[in-house]
């Protein structure tokens, strides 16, 4: 975010970021309730295996 607010991002433009992951802990929890314009987003996966033919 850094990189992309000082050499991309217009002058007077907003960066915000994002996380991605399974679970947050207590030490992203942490660290993400001191930072601004950072959102933290959960994944899940869901299959179903089908024997073929």
């Amino acid at each position: 975010m850094g990189y992309v607010k000082e050499e991309l991002a217009e002058p007077n433009q907003e960066v915000k970021g994002i996380i991605i992951g399974l679970e947050a802990d207590t030490r992203l929890k942490r660290a993400l309730s001191v930072c601004t314009n950072i959102e933290f987003y959960r994944y899940q996966i869901d299959f179903k295996l089908f024997k073929g033919v």
